[in-house]
């Protein structure tokens, strides 16, 4: 799964994008921002495989994001603009697409992606990643009972017995999730989403995007930012997270009451 974050100022320009990455199964929009200066607020402290960024935008230039974003996101330019696409490919973008993007251009796009992101030479993307950089920052996830389960840092150190009910949100971040538990710090582990939701209560935890998973009750407000991004605020974490658009509306129909 390519996890991809959109950055463009123009409402259509976000609509037609997601419309259109939409038909690959291989892509999660995991979120939009309008600003560069929203783009990194959504980063903060979380990664995507890729973002798909304009270039003109009010404030700061989309290019001037490329400096700021973690080494293993990619970049893919969408813009109108012809004239930055020497400085583009020199920032290391893996593809630089003009407007109006079609459907045949993405496919493109799409397969560079697949290509840049597939680790070299292994047998599977599962495989390679564990021998990657992901797989030397991930802890496990282990000895799970009914209520709880172990959390272990890298190479096993720093280990806790967490209860489910106190997990508030987890994220997929490729073969493995990231978790954030209260009063304690997010633990990248070799766990897949689709584990954590045989095992996490039903009720209690609901998928707002494919990629992301928040215990309701835990939820203690919501701060709208843009149309393109909204905070979450749990009990017992200090740092809110910010979800994209798709997630948002997700949540507004799981909290609203009837």
């Amino acid at each position: 799964m390519i996890t991809a974050l959109l950055v463009d100022d123009e409402p259509k320009a976000i609509e037609r994008l997601t419309s259109l990455l939409e038909a690959f199964d291989a892509v999660d929009i995991v979120g939009t921002a309008a600003t560069a200066d929203d783009a990194e607020r959504f980063l903060a402290g979380r990664s995507v495989d890729v973002v798909f960024l304009d270039v003109n935008m009010p404030g700061r230039l989309g290019i001037d994001l490329v400096g700021n974003l973690p080494p293993r996101t990619k970049v893919v330019f969408v813009t109108a603009h012809e004239d930055y696409a020497i400085q583009a490919f020199r920032e290391g973008a893996v593809d630089y697409i003009l407007k109006p993007v079609d459907q045949d251009r993405l496919a493109i796009t799409i397969d560079r992606l697949d290509a840049v992101l597939e680790p070299a030479g292994s047998a599977t993307a599962e495989e390679g990643d564990e021998a990657g950089e992901w797989g030397d920052e991930a802890g496990d996830a282990s000895a799970d009972t009914a209520d709880t389960v172990t959390l272990s840092g890298k190479r096993g150190h720093s280990t806790d017995v967490v209860s489910y009910a106190d997990i508030v949100w987890v994220e997929a971040v490729k073969n493995y999730s990231r978790v954030q538990a209260r009063d304690r710090r997010s633990r990248l582990v070799r766990r897949t989403m689709a584990e954590w939701e045989k095992l996490l209560p039903a009720g209690a935890f609901q998928r707002v995007s494919r990629s992301l998973v928040v215990q309701l009750s835990a939820i203690t407000s919501t701060q709208w930012q843009s149309r393109d991004q909204t905070l979450l605020f749990f009990s017992g974490v200090p740092d809110p997270l910010p979800i994209g658009r798709t997630a948002a509306t997700r949540l507004k129909e799981l909290l609203r009451v009837d």
